[in-house]
């Protein structure tokens, strides 16, 4: 059953800090939304802190051509949400995350067919069948007619797969999408595990991982970088990023936001690198990888360059699957040029 118009800006503005505290969407990654009729829904607006949205700023959208009310933009994955609760009328409320496992696990583009041998409580939540829709650029129609030929196609699962990019939720109500995503988030994990062969790391706080650096450091390395757009740096040492630094080779991206927010490839340097070799290395990403350490992460801000080592760990752990498995392409590069070139264009934008 549809929610009261302002219950879901409630509910809305309550998932985001739920999701934000369980670790399935970090910052502004991710949306999510909820039904208020057969002909409308809520959702998150773009590029805003979840942290303090007000009811003011969840966006009232048209399932039918994704139009809006107000002057407050929507997700740039509305028509993802519009296409779920279009096909399924039991659907009351969607999360779309970029959560860790279920993400490093689309690169493989195919379904998650034998759900029920992780355990029945999982086929009951999820269905017998996680489906994987194939790529898209982000937020584009191409993206959105994916999604929805994925849920048509089976009609019984509760989430998919979203190849190079991440997941949807698809619940009856606020709780049930929560069950969806966090149970979605273990199955991913166990498949991952059987996969790659090891298990995967329990991290509750990359930010564990993480050392700011020093003015004095950053400012040789704002040198060496031309830094104007990248004065804050961390150093990570977080597991799949160590692991990736551990074979001196150039990562290319497996999932798209970190073609997005990190570039298109991130090279790896010995430890006794020169600062021409670091420079280098910087000249078209925001990170770089010091052999068998971790990587040297900056952005404008602390903050933004946390973020670059966030989604790093997320692509090093897609890009180890990768490398374990030995078949899997990374994002074209056209496509991953152009995710970098939309993302640097829509949020120098935003800011």
């Amino acid at each position: 059953m549809a929610y009261e118009i302002d219950e879901a800006k409630e509910l809305v503005i309550k998932a985001g800090k739920e999701l934000l505290k369980s670790g399935l969407i970090a910052r502004t990654w991710g949306n999510i939304s909820a039904r208020i009729s057969a002909e409308q829904f809520v959702v998150t607006p773009s590029g805003r802190s979840y942290e303090n949205l007000t009811p003011e700023e969840i966006v009232v959208v048209n399932i039918s051509d994704c139009s809006h009310e107000g002057d407050v933009k929507p997700s740039s994955e509305k028509g993802v949400h519009a296409e779920g609760y279009r096909l399924r009328k039991d659907v009351n409320f969607i999360i779309h995350t970029h959560q860790n496992n279920a993400s490093a696990l689309s690169i493989m583009g195919s379904p998650i067919t034998d759900v029920s041998s992780y355990g029945k409580e999982y086929e009951k939540i999820l269905g017998a069948v996680i489906p994987c829709a194939q790529y898209g650029l982000s937020s584009t129609k191409k993206l959105k007619k994916n999604v929805s030929k994925a849920i048509e196609d089976h009609p019984d699962s509760r989430a998919v797969l979203m190849k190079y990019h991440g997941a949807v939720a698809l619940g009856t109500d606020y709780e049930n999408a929560f069950s969806v995503a966090n149970m979605l988030e273990e199955v991913s994990g166990m498949v991952y595990e059987r996969l790659a062969g090891e298990s995967v790391p329990e991290v509750s706080d990359l930010s564990e991982y993480w050392t700011l650096l020093e003015d004095e450091k950053m400012s040789s390395y704002r040198f060496l970088i031309n830094g104007s757009q990248r004065a804050a740096g961390v150093f990570s040492s977080s597991p799949y990023i160590k692991k990736m630094s551990g074979y001196l080779k150039t990562m290319k991206p497996y999932l798209d936001d970190l073609a997005q927010i990190a570039g298109t490839s991130i090279s790896c340097v010995a430890q006794d690198a020169s600062q021409k070799e670091i420079s280098d290395a910087l000249k078209s990403s925001m990170a770089v990888m010091i052999q068998g350490k971790g990587a040297l992460c900056f952005g404008i801000n602390p903050s933004e360059a946390e973020a670059v080592a966030m989604v790093l760990e997320k692509g090093a752990q897609a890009a180890y699957l990768a490398n374990v498995i030995g078949r899997i392409s990374p994002v074209d590069p056209a496509s991953a040029l152009l995710e970098h070139k939309i993302y640097v264009a829509k949020y120098s934008k935003l800011k």
